[in-house]
């Protein structure tokens, strides 16, 4: 162990050592996790604990499922639409989430005000396109480790499209963004971040082969070595790990935890009409500018919010809006495609059908040179087309 982490943090690991149970291994794991500084030399540390720890709660959460009689949860929500959750830290009064739901979809008047143990969801209607937004109840401190159903809750953020984390102006903005980011970290959950550009595909023989595929990646061919000893260190003992781009040996970690999720995430700060807020406003942009490319002041008591949310949001999550035509006309309500779909793309989520029995597409591309031209299943689409396909 390296004589970086500290004398605390390497008593906590002697502890994790010697635990017998797997909660007391994963209560002391997160200790010592918790207990290391957080500088580069480090890094690779936690990165390989967290890869332990992760499998520590598989295990558990697998044997519990083998004995739990199954219960549908109510913070297990059928998605419609985009799904956007709500988040804030646990405080009295409230940070204004249940406000600013009510603002956006009419569906919660009766709940402001109030502490909510449940979620509470509504529907936000923009152009056609259903976002359906989740107020979840508030994280507490060890809400990851299921204080205040927080493993419920946390577990629902990670199948979402985006995360609103809701800040209180009027209180300590550090205090609310540590506690949230510290809950989401702890649950495997990576905000705004792409996943490494890696690729660790077992194979039966051959022992670790590492592959380096990219100009970028060849730039720390040296590292070969000490990625094939990380993975072996996780008991993969044959593999091919391919390599497509920029990386450092903490992304081999996360590349091997199969828990990690990655999300999109922004913040909305609320109370902006509350006396003394602006300077906290500009403190949260100053801090957090880096990690959330989108933090939003708003004022639900003096209506003060984007007329665009739905726009801003569909831009983050580089999503375009296609709509389809028949006999009948073009379609109110558009198909969501990730940017950069083809043609292909949109058929299949209308049907496979359209695929197997394609014939030509119209386009119609306002203010394009060619407003209307047939293409094929590879043609490239942009926000806001209107397609038409034909078939045999």
């Amino acid at each position: 162990m390296s004589s970086n982490i500290g004398p605390e943090a390497k008593a906590a690991y002697e502890k994790y050592l010697e635990a017998s149970s797997l909660e007391e291994k994963i209560e002391r794991l997160e200790r010592f996790i918790s207990l290391v500084p957080k500088h580069k030399a480090t890094e690779n540390i936690v990165a390989l604990n967290k890869t332990k720890l992760a499998k520590l709660r598989k295990q558990l959460e697998e044997r519990k499922k083998k004995s739990a009689v199954k219960v549908v949860s109510p913070f297990s929500i059928k998605k419609e639409g985009l799904q956007i959750i709500i988040l804030s830290d646990y405080h009295v009064p409230g940070v204004g989430k249940t406000s600013l739901l009510n603002y956006l979809t009419g569906a919660a008047e009766e709940k402001i005000g109030r502490f909510n143990s449940l979620p509470e969801i509504g529907i936000y209607d923009y152009k056609g396109i259903r976002f359906q937004i989740v107020d979840m109840p508030s994280l507490m401190e060890g809400a990851s480790r299921g204080k205040g159903n927080g493993k419920e809750i946390l577990a629902q953020v990670r199948a979402c499209d985006l995360i609103c984390i809701c800040i209180d102006l009027s209180r300590d903005i550090d205090i609310q963004m540590n506690l949230i980011l510290n809950e989401l970290e702890n649950a495997d959950i990576t905000i705004n971040k792409s996943p490494p550009p890696i690729d660790i595909e077992k194979t039966g023989s051959n022992n670790i082969q590492v592959l380096f595929l990219t100009k970028e990646s060849r730039a720390h061919i040296e590292l070969s070595e000490k990625i094939k000893k990380i993975v072996s260190e996780t008991g993969i003992q044959n593999c091919i790990v391919k390599i497509y781009g920029d990386f450092n040996l903490a992304a081999i970690y996360e590349t091997l935890n199969p828990s990690l999720v990655y999300k999109k995430a922004i913040i909305i700060a609320t109370k902006g009409d509350l006396p003394h807020t602006e300077q906290n406003f500009e403190r949260l942009k100053n801090n957090y500018s880096n990690m959330f490319p989108i933090i939003i002041g708003s004022s639900i008591e003096k209506k003060v919010f984007p007329d665009n949310f739905g726009s801003i949001i569909l831009q983050f999550l580089n999503k375009i809006k296609i709509y389809t035509m028949d006999a009948d006309g073009i379609s109110d309500k558009p198909l969501l495609l990730d940017k950069g779909a083809k043609v292909k793309d949109a058929a299949i989520k209308i049907h496979r059908t359209f695929v197997d029995n394609f014939e030509f597409a119209t386009i119609i591309r306002e203010d394009a040179k060619q407003t209307k031209k047939r293409v094929g299943l590879d043609y490239k689409l942009e926000d806001n087309d209107k397609l038409e396909i034909h078939t045999y």
